[in-house]
């Protein structure tokens, strides 16, 4: 009988398979993602999975904070949707700094819901812009990165508070 260490390695140098490898369909499915999110802003979705698979694809890619993975079920159907937070993430980034530097409303591509919720939270803490969702409901929605000069309502609210 072979003896175990308390880190549950064994002692002969050999380590445990850590759980079981990815199917060759999970595989397929996550470069077909990798490839699509690579320089886009769109997420990429995958139907029909059973739970198994599932959460093989979320665990790959909750790995890197590249990335944010949602379940949406509709009936009896679930699709993940794969989100490149990211590259969101650097879009708005590079908007911002374009806002500071000319003082101009930058606007972003129209986005879901869960895109633009990365984004205003991203934003909420920076100082000289403010962000808010514009356009009708549904398709038509995006940000608009502003910018803010003088004292924000913030910090008015904050001094006349203080009085």
């Amino acid at each position: 009988m072979t003896e175990y260490s308390k880190d549950r390695g064994r002692r002969d140098g050999h380590s445990f398979n850590r759980g079981p490898q990815l199917d060759d369909s999970i595989k397929t499915w996550i470069d077909k993602a990798e490839h699509h999110l690579v320089d886009s802003l769109e997420y990429f979705s995958i139907p029909g999975l059973n739970p198994f698979h599932r959460k093989q694809v979320y665990r790959y890619f909750e790995r890197t904070p590249e990335y944010a993975v949602k379940a949406y079920r509709v009936d009896e159907d679930v699709t993940l949707r794969i989100y490149p937070v990211g590259a969101l993430k650097r879009l708005a980034e590079q908007r911002t700094q374009e806002v500071v530097m000319n003082g101009h409303v930058q606007s972003l591509p129209v986005m879901g819901s869960f895109e633009r919720f990365v984004i205003h939270d991203y934003l909420k803490d920076r100082e000289g812009i403010c962000t808010e969702s514009s356009g009708e409901s549904g398709r038509d929605r995006h940000i608009e990165i502003r910018p803010v000069f003088g004292r924000t309502n913030k910090k008015a609210r904050k001094k006349r508070l203080m009085r």
